[in-house]
């Protein structure tokens, strides 16, 4: 029988400063919201669509065909509709039931999607719309989730790139200094100097578009340098220190000195800064939006809605209460965890 202790996978310093976090409450209530806002928002199919997740339908024989109409577009023939380009699944399930033919569907809570636009304009809050409707019949609580995901997986997407790219150039500069030190330096001086609002201005104006993609490019532009100059500060006061010339004196490489000793130390701090810049992601995308100059509608939106609530704040307040909760409670919780690991995680600790 053995009677090995089990090794744990974390070195025991990271494990004594994961067990601070997690002490920590704030860590715990932060995690807890983030991870429910995170859950709904990457899931909005299930709680909110105007057709049925699961649509079972019989057949002449008996059988049963099964279908996903808020996960899959469906052609208008597969129901027997010739005179119609979408389908209706309300009605579709409404005959089926009158005419005797087997049918059920599983719906969602919301049966509402964010781009249906109802003869309900700018109603308050209701059983059939629980945050109301927007200035275009759209139902609040819809737009509202598919907006957080869009938020969310802008500000994760913003924080992945920015940071791969700036550490790999912070590492570059502080490790070989040189020339590419020289020249990058230059350019961040010079992006620094350039206003970030007037590059989007132009960049929309010229493409004609403001799509994702265009928008998280744009923003990338200017994301990495912060990165890039903490760990450009970091790498070059670990590669003054001795255990860089050990290495080289034994017939190491400088990929082994970059990957085995000064990675390891040097994004520790680096990766506190994780959730404030995904905050960041999505407090800017949601002013970029709110000015107009983010995502193109009728894609659903934080800011869009912000500013409908602006426009309309005497006559639906919902329409600026709905998206400011949401945002004040996804921020909250993200900052709430960046505080919690800056403070287990700091190496003067």
């Amino acid at each position: 029988m053995s009677t090995g202790l089990k090794k744990s996978f974390f070195s025991p310093l990271i494990q004594r400063r994961l067990n601070v976090f997690w002490r920590q409450r704030r860590a715990r209530v932060g995690l807890a919201m983030f991870s429910a806002l995170f859950l709904v928002a990457m899931t909005s199919e299930l709680w909110s669509h105007q057709n049925p997740l699961l649509l079972a339908r019989g057949n002449a024989d008996g059988s049963m065909r099964f279908y996903f109409p808020a996960f899959v577009d469906y052609p208008a023939e597969d129901f027997g509709v010739e005179d119609a380009f979408v389908v209706d699944y309300n009605q579709i399930y409404d005959t089926d039931r009158q005419a005797g033919r087997k049918i059920w569907a599983i719906w969602p809570m919301n049966r509402w999607d964010p781009y249906f636009q109802t003869p309900e304009v700018m109603v308050p809050p209701s059983k059939d719309h629980w945050m109301g409707t927007d200035n275009l019949g759209r139902d609040v609580t819809a737009r509202l989730l598919y907006g957080m995901r869009v938020s969310l997986s802008f500000g994760l997407l913003l924080w992945a790139l920015s940071f791969t790219g700036g550490v790999i150039i912070g590492v570059c500069q502080g490790y070989f200094v040189g020339r590419f030190d020289f020249f990058v330096e230059r350019a961040k001086e010079l992006a620094e100097i350039i206003p970030f609002l007037s590059v989007v201005i132009l960049v929309n104006g010229i493409i004609k578009g403001q799509g994702f993609l265009l928008t998280l490019g744009i923003v990338l532009l200017f994301a990495w340098i912060s990165i890039s100059s903490q760990m450009r500060a970091q790498v070059l006061a670990l590669r003054q220190r001795e255990f860089a010339d050990a290495v080289i004196a034994m017939g190491g490489t400088h990929m082994r000195i970059i990957f085995r000793h000064i990675l390891p130390n040097a994004l520790t701090p680096i990766l506190t800064l994780t959730p404030f810049a995904i905050s960041a992601g999505i407090g800017t995308l949601t002013v970029l939006d709110y000015l107009g100059f983010g995502l193109s509608p009728p894609t659903p939106s934080i800011g869009e809605l912000l500013a409908q609530g602006r426009n309309y704040i005497t006559n639906a307040i919902w329409l600026l209460l709905a998206p400011t909760v949401a945002l004040v409670l996804l921020l909250v919780s993200i900052n709430m965890i960046g505080e919690a690991l800056r403070e287990a995680f700091d190496p003067r600790a």
